[in-house]
């Protein structure tokens, strides 16, 4: 873990009193506000407005964060989602709002914070870059009561666990079958408290093989139409090496890969590549794969695993036969 998801946000933010300081006026300050050249973050940071209209969810609800640990009289231990953005593992469509702490004398909200009442041993409390949180596993469990869905849960899941069973390409089963069985512990002493029982689930069902949280999600939509995928299925290549494809559908003759905006147009993830250029690069993969295996691809973005029904209708725009036959979920 490095702390750059951090420090990306933190280099952002001011405080209106240093602002002060450097000798801007409380009347300009005010004027920015309201022209919305400054976003205002808790109560007395602030965020240049077009940093932040290019942040994601889970950006902004970091540099909320931040104001609210700098806030904050004493060192606050963040849970539930402010740990997960603290840890820097993903929540599928992530929402932002106030912070969460844990608070061992008042439980309530208020428009910049969030306060948990109950205990936390100091053994399940980690801290990154300098602020306090809950470790993965007890913020999975935490977050099992305030999120619902199960594919948020198993994008996070997913994430701890290659963290503890994955190295590079290679997983570690026995690595696997150890955090299940640590999970299973935590499950038992959580019994009863809302969210358990679709943790289990999630906690059985979830793959250090996943690469981020749109392959998380694809894969619970396939499983929620009963289609057993395999991820990160492997294909040699013409350089003696592999080909990953996100998806083989097993028993088919069928890859399926899932593409974010940003493999093509961010420039990290491309390689020192153009967008023309590597979009090519994967045209020519994706030829070679097609030609050497006889299997067709089939490709979908963020738009079609955001429900269930959009889902389903992918699948049957691609053809592909559910088991059994008509299954919708729709």
């Amino acid at each position: 873990m490095t702390p750059d998801h951090i420090d990306t946000v933190a280099q952002h933010i001011r405080t209106i009193d240093a602002y002060l300081r450097e000798g801007v006026s409380r009347r300009d300050i005010a004027r920015r506000l309201r022209a919305k050249t400054w976003r205002r973050v808790g109560k007395g940071g602030v965020v240049p407005t077009s940093v932040w209209d290019q942040w994601f969810p889970h950006q902004r609800h970091l540099a909320r964060v931040i104001v609210a640990s700098r806030e904050t009289r004493s060192r606050p231990v963040f849970s539930h989602q402010s740990a997960a953005a603290l840890l820097g593992s993903p929540i599928w469509q992530f929402e932002d709002a106030a912070p969460h702490i844990i608070s061992s004398s008042a439980h309530g909200r208020t428009p910049t914070l969030v306060r948990h009442q109950f205990a936390v041993d100091e053994c399940d409390v980690t801290e990154i870059h300098g602020f306090r949180c809950t470790a993965p596993e007890r913020t999975l469990v935490d977050l099992s009561t305030t999120h619902t869905r199960p594919e948020q849960l198993l994008t996070f899941a997913d994430s701890i666990l290659a963290r503890h069973a994955r190295r590079e390409r290679r997983v570690d089963r026995e690595a696997t079958e150890l955090w299940r069985l640590a999970m299973e512990k935590r499950l038992r002493a959580a019994r009863g408290q809302r969210g358990v029982r679709l943790l289990r689930s999630v906690v059985s069902f979830a793959d250090a093989r996943s690469d981020s949280p749109l392959e998380s999600t694809s894969r619970w939509r396939f499983h929620e139409f009963g289609i057993a995928v395999e991820p990160q299925y492997a294909v040699p290549s013409p350089r003696g090496v592999c080909y990953f494809v996100d998806f083989h559908l097993s028993g088919r003759a069928i890859f399926g890969e899932c593409d974010g905006r940003s493999k093509y147009l961010d420039p990290n993830l491309r390689g020192g590549l153009s967008p023309g250029e590597a979009m090519l690069e994967e045209k020519r993969r994706e030829d070679w794969i097609t030609a050497t295996t006889g299997n067709r691809f089939i490709r979908w973005g963020v738009p079609e695993v955001s429900t269930p029904k959009r889902f389903g209708e992918m699948l049957h725009a691609f053809r592909i036969p559910l088991d059994p036959p008509g299954r919708r979920l729709w």
